[in-house]
């Protein structure tokens, strides 16, 4: 139960910050003057500058490196047995 707690604070946090990153916004409408048909455009920007966007990706990669880097060094290394000596001694 702990584990899905977790798991799903962590997708929530994940879709939160996904949310925040997303690209900008851009919505149209039509305005019928007479004849002719005038197309307004409004943008809407992300509220964080690009430059943090880019820092908060750098870092959230390294981390994951970082926690897939340790989790893989204890599964593939630690699994594996090593001899005191690998090698044969040669009889003289």
């Amino acid at each position: 139960m702990r584990v899905l707690r977790s798991f799903a604070v962590f997708s929530l946090f994940t879709l939160l910050l996904m949310s925040v990153f997303m690209d900008e916004v851009e919505g149209r409408r039509k305005i019928l003057r007479g004849r002719k048909t005038i197309n307004r455009t409004y943008y809407k920007t992300s509220a964080i500058p690009a430059w943090s966007i880019i820092v908060i990706m750098a870092v959230v990669i390294i981390i994951i490196a970082a926690v897939l880097f340790v989790v893989m060094n204890r599964l593939v290394l630690g699994s594996i047995k090593t001899n005191r000596r690998p090698y044969l001694q040669s009889l003289q």
